[in-house]
């Protein structure tokens, strides 16, 4: 038996089949990189160190890795990340996770604007802490510093398509901000709302 799975070509590699990957170049990419080639013995495949080794693509949100002793096929199952935002070329997603993406997104996104590591680091935190409604409505959230945020966002609340600014600040009382945006908005004088300042929300400013 140990001859059978360890020596013999009986119980080799005949395929590598990879599934997820988002185009068939990056599905050779991925199939090169997992080093599995065919003719190899099945039963000197780790998938686990082949998963983690795949799991180094920033893009990949997990890899499942399996074997089949019948058909002696390998299948590499790839889970992509799902941008919710760019970020210069890159893409972040609800895990806080930044990553260079195979193949540019067909979504619209919003854009992430800041000049330092510290603000990326508010910036990105900020955005998954939003609301989903307020995340679809989103174009651009601009850090200038962790303390600091401004918000573009286009939305039909007001009665009619229109595109205006959100002076956010930092991260406090972040419900309440939600809270008091979403009823500003209901407001039949804010119809043609240009800016709202809810930096502080206990006494916010429409224009």
């Amino acid at each position: 038996m140990a001859y059978i799975l360890g020596w013999s070509p009986l119980l080799t590699v005949q395929d590598v089949q990879v599934f997820g990957a988002p185009d068939s170049q990056s599905a050779s990419e991925i199939k090169n990189q997992s080093n599995i080639v065919e003719g190899e013995k099945l039963a000197r495949l780790e998938p686990r160190v082949t998963q983690q080794l795949l799991e180094k693509n920033s893009w990949i949100k997990s890899v499942k890795v399996s074997r089949n002793w019948l058909n002696r096929k390998v299948d590499i199952r790839i889970t992509a990340r799902s941008p919710i935002a760019k970020l210069g070329d890159r893409y972040v997603d609800l895990e806080r996770r930044v990553f260079t993406a195979q193949e540019s997104s067909k979504l619209t996104l919003p854009t992430l604007k800041a000049p330092t590591l510290s603000a990326q680091e508010f910036a990105i935190g900020l955005l998954v802490s939003l609301p989903p409604e307020i995340r679809r409505e989103l174009r651009v959230l601009e850090a200038e510093n962790r303390n600091s945020a401004t918000l573009t966002l286009h939305n039909s609340r007001t009665g009619s398509p229109r595109t205006f600014t959100v002076i956010w600040g930092d991260e406090s009382a972040l419900d309440f901000k939600v809270k008091v945006y979403k009823a500003l908005l209901e407001l039949p004088e804010n119809k043609k709302v240009s800016l709202l300042d809810l930096s502080a929300p206990h006494a916010p400013i429409v224009k």
